[in-house]
């Protein structure tokens, strides 16, 4: 038998011995292999969505209120008490101690006086000088000196200005940024005054008020014709 075949099983032996070895190895590999556990995948993290910021709610509408506008203030008194006339047509007549201003038949104003007084003079220039003579109080109800509680005043100019006799004496000065309204009391009435010059008296507080008005246009109160003892119409006064 040749030194081959006698080394033969010698090295069969260790062939087979490698192989033996060679396949434990394998089987170990696979064994290992199957027994590592399979890497599991780790959700990935959803992003989740801020929520939108919401808007600040709007501030509510402040309230309102609706100041009413003021009224203006009448610049003369209302409702007027007045009689138109036409200046151009005064007469003035007299009788039995009246001197009577007329436009045809309508009487724009009574004055007492005696014959030959220059009181019809004086209300005839002062009836030229406009075209409506007013009145304040003429309705009041008094049954004693009714007609001192008669405020007159005279409106729309006519341009003609004639001279007023003796119209020096009948008038008065007085300050009015200084006119006071107030109660006489007593039951006499209101008045308006210019600290102790009382220019003056009338009915009721209203009455009072629209002559302080009235008054407050002017700087100077004018009186003429006499008192009388009748109750009718005796003094008029008129402003400049």
């Amino acid at each position: 038998m040749s030194s081959l075949i006698k080394r033969s099983p010698a090295r069969f032996a260790a062939i087979g011995l490698l192989t033996l070895a060679a396949s434990a190895g394998c089987a170990m590999g696979s064994k290992a292999a199957a027994t590592e556990p399979t890497p599991t995948t780790e959700p990935t993290p959803t992003a989740t969505a801020e929520p939108s910021p919401v808007p600040d709610a709007a501030p509510p509408a402040p309230i309102t209120t609706k100041t009413p506008p003021k009224q203006a203030v009448p610049s003369w008194p209302t409702p007027e008490d007045c009689i138109s006339y036409n200046s151009a047509n005064v007469t003035v007549t007299y009788e039995a101690g009246i001197y009577s201003v007329n436009d045809g038949s309508k009487v724009v104003m009574r004055l007492h006086g005696g014959p030959g007084e220059n009181v019809g003079e004086q209300g005839l220039a002062l009836a030229k000088r406009f075209r409506k003579h007013c009145f304040i109080g003429r309705n009041n109800t008094r049954t004693e000196e009714r007609n001192s509680y008669i405020f007159d005043y005279w409106r729309d100019p006519s341009g003609n200005n004639p001279a007023i006799p003796d119209e020096e004496d009948a008038c008065s000065n007085y300050d009015r940024t200084d006119l006071t309204v107030d109660d006489m009391g007593g039951g006499y009435g209101w008045r308006v005054r210019e600290n102790d010059h009382v220019l003056h008296v009338f009915d009721d507080e209203t009455d009072a008020r629209n002559g302080k008005l009235v008054l407050a246009k002017y700087k100077l109160i004018c009186f003429i014709g006499n008192e009388a003892d009748d109750g009718d119409q005796d003094v008029v006064s008129y402003m400049r």
